[in-house]
């Protein structure tokens, strides 16, 4: 047998323990022809196979049994190029990286292989997979070895990840003892450490170089499993005497400075502070706290004030490099403790340094623009101390220019601040001077969507643009621009050049990743002719990719109907997805059958999402010149999309009506764009004759086009649309009427959101989670509680009457075992679900409270659905209603910065545009706080950079706060009650506004409380 027929043989029927000498013997001429024959192998065995098991049913068995996987393996470490070796596939089996016993000695063969082989490529390879995955690393016994044998020279960013993973590993082998509870086993792991030099002189040290995971390194040891990390081992070592004190406090602070994760971070500044340096050792590195001065964190700023507010008397410290950073942290918005920590040591500069006045006082004027109301109270207080000194510690020149800086910053003064810098305040307010600027904010009424020029959304061009468009539709969600894809795929029927489809290859090959990258054409159709669309994810993005595939293969077959929307175990596809599967498959048929080119109608034609009214008659009486039906899904999506509130528009979309010859579609667009349709003019709806969902009169369709589509009965001869009408007179009327109740739509189905709205509840409820850990002597049980917010409705039958009824499709909630799923669904989908309902969509803000804003603490996914639809509020429209402002509330005390920004931004423009209800705002916000599903610090950040911008937002907040505080607890205030007096006395004193009665029998309340007294008795007198 030849080299490569006698390795295709070990292969297939020996182990690792002949494969190692073969490998080890293999001359120079063969490697090539074995390193072929390694990835043939794997190209044949490195798959699964359908089998049939015990119980009959389909199974999918991995070809490959364990150790040829090990010995292919072995096979590339000898053989493989430097390229063949950097291929993503060619990865560390997990067991080889030392993990625990290992009783068929691949460790030791592993290592042999490589010694045999000694490939080039060995250290490059290693740091390429640990900066894959920090968890595969080799071990740190095992790189040794490695350098040893003169394998691989020392990477210090190599060795730091394995060392940083040291006690993992201690971890893993606590599985060679009989009992894993270990007594001493902290005793034995710095045993080693201390015994190990280079460990200690060299690499330890490492650590405090590179970025690693060493703060998520742990194990534990005896019965009650005493936590065991780096934490509690370098401190022992540094008692010990194996590492230097001084060495390890320096590092600590220079690993401060690096640009590591914000976990690592507090993991440096924890072993800082677990070596507890004395007064003496911080002042010997004051250049290092100093300069951490200027990190971006405010979590290593804070610290670094923190170890120095001790030194600020000390002769031995340099004031003089503190005060040059002080003037950059001083006008930061994100600090507060710290900066609270600056002005009490500014103080004791001045007490022991009079010459620093001028410094301090322009540091402390420029404080004054800080949010936070303590910020500003200990500046004005340092302010007043410079100011009103016996001897004066300025110059007239520079007394007079403080002054009337202040007097600049006179609207954004709290009113402690306004207080202690009154008497220098050279235009100093009386509680009338912003008479003449109050302004009293009221909701708008009515809106009106921009159906312009200006705001229209021009259709494809040609064919350039509409293959530009295909590759973005690839990259981005934007509703848009796919909207403009499907309107350009359609229009541009019969103008595609000749080789389109050879254009279209590029995207096509995306769609399936590397699986079609060196396919023929042919091979390539006929791997789509049997695709299978039924993945365990399904969503929008597939059914669009379903549409190209479509195109691409020339409209031969239908592949849309056959994306399976259907929730599976891993998997709940956003309901309304069908409706938009029925729409797709309706292009898709006609652009099958070769039909005339013809718009979509739900296809926007104004920014951002909306359908102009004479835009929509006008597509209707093109498809009637055409002779063809519009698709009952697509009028559907049209209708909720188009702005019958713009009267212009709608005006001249009222002329155009009697062109259209379908009665009953005239009578219904008649009364949907009518000014202000009456419901009383709804007909009496009777009921619809049992009919088949779209989806399945679109597979009935299709089948008798695609072979391998199931055959079913055909369809009723009834025309589809004539079926469909009295589903559309109920998205018509709810889009119109969302609110209101309409008995001649009881006929159609008792179902929520046809005669009736829905118009779901919500309260708190407080949650409860205890569990045991018997480990722990001192805590042997611990409970959490928590507040969660739950959307309820009453009970409703299974399934829709009909899959036209948008508004209803989630007055179902999904059930809990596919929550998550419904969640990851929404976070793929929402951009485009709000761009179907521009003027209702509060049936969607209901559903994405439901599985977002369950808890405060919400994970990325709940996280980025809030943000997403908190970023459609910003855009102009009707006044919110109660979701909406309940999503406000949410976010103005959400548990993330970026979560509150945004809101803070909706605020701002819902003022400027009229959508702020401040009643319904109160209300909620109030509800919130009192139950503690928010701390109140939230909120009251947010309100302090609300301030001064315009008397109508002071009157808006005002108007918020009138609401919000009657609702607060006064027996036991609430933490930070405080701060949102405070922001109502600044508001009373912008405004004319006075305080109601149920507000101040709260401030009475509130007054014989010690931390509220002051802040309540400067409302009661106002």
């Amino acid at each position: 047998m030849t080299t490569a027929e006698t390795f295709e043989h070990i292969i297939r029927h020996q182990s690792c323990r002949e494969l190692v000498p073969f490998l080890g013997a293999l001359g120079n001429s063969d490697i090539v022809a074995v390193r072929q024959k390694t990835k043939s192998l794997l190209r044949e065995l490195d798959r699964y196979e359908k089998t049939h098991g015990r119980s009959g049913l389909g199974e999918y068995r991995r070809v490959i049994t364990p150790e040829q996987e090990m010995m292919l393996f072995f096979a590339g470490l000898a053989t493989y190029s430097r390229k063949e070796a950097q291929a993503r596939s060619f990865s560390l089996p997990w067991h080889l990286s030392d993990r625990g016993p290992d009783p068929q000695g691949h460790q030791e063969q592993f290592m042999t292989v490589l010694e045999q082989a000694r490939p080039a490529w060995l250290a490059e390879w290693l740091v390429r997979l640990t900066r894959a995955n920090q968890w595969a690393v080799l071990s740190y016994k095992q790189l040794r070895e490695l350098e040893d044998r003169n394998l691989l020279a020392h990477d210090p960013w190599l060795f730091t990840q394995s060392v940083a993973h040291q006690l993992t590993r201690y971890n893993w082998l606590r599985n060679t003892y009989k009992k894993p509870d270990i007594d001493g086993y902290d005793q034995q792991i710095l045993q080693q450490l201390q015994e190990d030099p280079t460990l200690l002189q060299r690499d330890l040290l490492l650590l405090f170089d590179y970025d690693s995971l060493v703060d998520s390194d742990s194990t534990f040891s005896g019965k009650d499993r005493e936590l065991i990390n780096w934490l509690t081992l370098l401190p022992r070592l540094v008692a010990s005497g194996h590492l230097n004190r001084p060495e390890v406090l320096t590092r600590c602070l220079l690993a401060l400075r690096r640009d590591f994760r914000r976990p690592l971070l507090t993991w440096f500044k924890n072993l800082f502070l677990a070596l507890q340096p004395t007064p003496a050792e911080r002042l010997a590195r004051q250049t290092e706290l100093v300069d951490l001065l200027a990190h971006p964190l405010p979590l290593v700023i804070n610290f670094a004030l923190d170890q120095l507010k001790e030194l600020w008397t000390q002769p031995a410290f340099d004031a003089a490099a503190l005060l040059l950073y002080a003037d950059a942290l001083v006008t930061r918005q994100d600090l507060k403790t710290g900066l609270r920590t600056l002005f009490n040591g500014l103080e004791k500069l001045l007490k022991q340094d009079p010459t620093l006045a001028p410094t301090l006082s322009r540091l402390s004027t420029t404080a004054l623009t800080s949010a936070d109301a303590s910020v500003q109270e200990r500046a004005a207080k340092l302010l007043k101390t410079i100011l009103g000194a016996r001897k004066p510690l300025l110059t007239a020149a520079e007394a007079a220019e403080t002054t009337d800086t202040i007097s600049l910053y006179t609207d954004l003064l709290t009113p402690a601040a306004r207080t202690l810098l009154g008497p220098y305040l050279t235009t100093a307010p009386t509680p009338g001077s912003s008479t003449a600027l109050a302004a009293a904010y009221a909701p708008a009424t009515g809106f009106t969507p921009d159906i312009s020029e200006a705001t229209v959304i021009a259709p494809v061009r040609d064919w350039h643009e509409l293959l530009f468009l295909t590759g973005e539709l690839l990259q981005h969600n934007s509703p848009v621009r796919v909207e403009r894809w499907l309107d350009g795929l359609g229009r541009l029927r019969g103008h595609y050049p000749a080789d389109y489809a050879q254009q279209l290859r590029p995207y096509i090959v995306q769609t399936a990743s590397s699986e079609l990258k060196n396919k023929t054409d042919d091979e390539i159709r006929e791997y789509f002719r049997t695709y299978s669309f039924g993945g365990i994810r399904q969503g929008r993005r597939e059914l669009l990719v379903a549409l190209l595939i479509s195109w691409y293969q020339g409209f031969t077959q239908g592949n849309v109907p056959r994306a399976n929307l259907q929730p599976q175990q891993y998997s709940a596809p956003d309901p309304l997805l069908l409706v938009e599967q029925a729409r797709l498959a309706a292009l898709e048929q006609r652009l099958h059958t070769g039909s005339p080119a013809l718009p979509l109608l739900s296809t926007p034609s104004h920014a951002p999402h909306w359908v102009a009214p004479s835009a929509l008659v006008q597509r209707l009486l093109a498809y009637q010149a055409a002779s063809a039906e519009p698709a009952a899904a697509d009028l559907a999506l049209a209708l909720t999309r188009t702005a019958a509130t713009a009267p212009d528009d709608a005006a001249a979309a009222r002329l155009l009506l009697p062109q259209l010859q379908h009665p009953e579609l005239r009578a219904l667009l008649e009364w949907y764009l009518a000014p202000q349709p009456e419901p009383a003019a709804l007909p009496l709806q009777v009921a619809p004759s049992p009919g088949k969902p779209i989806a399945r009169e679109l597979t009935e369709r299709l089948g008798k086009l695609i072979p391998f589509l199931k055959r079913t009965p055909a369809a009723d001869s009834s025309p589809p649309l004539a079926e469909s009408l009295p589903w559309l007179w109920v998205v018509a009327a709810r889009t119109r009427l969302p609110y209101q109740e309409l008995p001649a739509l009881a006929a159609v189905a008792s179902y929520p959101g046809v005669a009736q709205p829905w118009l779901p509840g919500w309260h708190f409820e407080q949650k409860t989670h205890t569990y045991k850990q018997s480990w722990n002597k001192q805590h042997p049980e611990v409970t959490n509680t928590w507040q969660e917010l739950l959307v309820h409705t009453p009970p409703v039958p299974q399934g829709l009457p009909n899959p036209l009824l948008l508004y209803s499709y989630y007055v179902q909630p999904p059930k809990s075992t596919t929550g998550w799923y419904s969640l990851f669904s929404l976070q793929l989908e929402l951009p485009f679900l709000l761009s179907l309902f521009p003027q209702n969509p509060d049936p969607l803000y209901w559903h994405l409270i439901r599985l977002s804003c369950r808890t405060d603490n919400s994970d990325t996914t709940a996280r980025e659905v809030i943000q997403t639809a908190l970023h459609a509020l910003l855009a102009a429209g009707p006044a919110f209603s109660e979701p909406a402002t309940l999503l406000l509330a949410l976010g103005l005390t959400h548990s993330t910065p970026a979560g509150r920004a945004v809101a803070l931004e909706v605020l701002l423009a819902s003022v400027d545009t009229g959508r702020l209800v401040p009643d319904a705002l109160g209300r909620i916000l109030g509800k919130l706080l009192a139950v503690g599903f928010a701390p109140v610090q939230r909120l009251s950040d947010a309100l302090a950079q609300a301030r001064a911008i315009s008397p109508l937002l002071d009157d808006a907040v005002g108007q918020v706060l009138d609401e919000l505080l009657p609702l607060l607890p006064t027996a036991t205030p609430l933490r930070n009650t405080r701060k949102l007096l405070e922001a109502y006395t600044d508001v009373q004193q912008r405004t004319t506004r006075v305080v109601p009665a149920p507000v101040a029998q709260h401030l009475q309340a509130w007054s014989q409380s010690a931390a509220l007294r002051k802040a309540a008795a400067s409302l009661l007198t106002v």
